[in-house]
């Protein structure tokens, strides 16, 4: 399976913008493993640290977040925006 594009932008600016395999988001109601090709879908975000999946099923990248929004922009695209 190909890689998801993710995009992570806090007021700052761009924190990180490149692939992951899967992207693993704290959302309001849970949290969610997106991958390439999931629906689409709109997520409010609570506290908690978003975690970055290389093909290998590692860790490569943990980002603390206080809230935020996540969106599955397209069948390959995942913005979040941070607080």
């Amino acid at each position: 399976m190909s890689d998801l594009k993710i995009e992570i932008v806090s007021i700052e600016g761009s924190i990180f913008k490149g692939l992951c395999n899967i992207a693993v988001v704290p959302s309001t109601s849970g949290d969610l493993g997106i991958m390439r090709g999931h629906e689409a879908i709109i997520s409010n975000l609570r506290e908690g640290d978003i975690h970055l999946y290389d093909n290998s099923q590692n860790i490569f990248k943990t980002i603390a977040v206080k809230g935020g929004f996540a969106e599955m922009q397209s069948e390959e695209k995942l913005l979040i925006l941070i607080d």
